[in-house]
């Protein structure tokens, strides 16, 4: 097996989490019990309980210098894996970073595969049946 950094598997998908809510840890858990693969989540702080995940690699830094900011975060992280054969799926878990997502869609899916509404849907409420009780 020919690993990437640490804890990227060569061939893999890498999911990249944008925000810490519960929403996060959620969606980091199951894509760990159901594919074993490592969320990479990107967050301005990581409660002292979750320091230590096995499903979840934090990558932290302060989001509240804006969206460039967050873009040159992003890109660093694809240039670090930039030979490798990964495929980074970007998932806002926050609706601040799922603005951010829709803001820059043509900047980010050049790098990154990105979730359509639905597919967010489905991460925030787990199913889409919800999606329309919220209507």
């Amino acid at each position: 097996m020919d690993f990437i950094n640490e804890d990227i598997l060569s061939g893999e998908i890498v999911p990249v989490l944008l925000g810490y809510s519960p929403e996060t840890v959620a969606t980091a858990r199951r894509l760990y019990e159901r594919y074993r693969v490592v969320s990479h989540v990107f967050c301005d702080h990581v409660p002292l309980p979750l320091r230590i995940s096995l499903c979840m690699k934090f990558h932290v830094f302060s989001h509240a210098s804006g969206d460039r900011l967050m873009l040159e975060v992003l890109d660093d992280f694809v240039m670090k894996l930039d030979k490798a054969d990964v495929l980074l799926y970007l998932i806002p878990c926050t609706e601040s970073y799922a603005n951010l997502v829709w803001h820059n869609r043509d900047a980010l899916e050049r790098r990154f595969v990105l979730p359509d509404r639905g597919e967010m849907d489905r991460v925030w409420f787990g199913s889409s049946d919800r999606k329309e009780e919220r209507k």
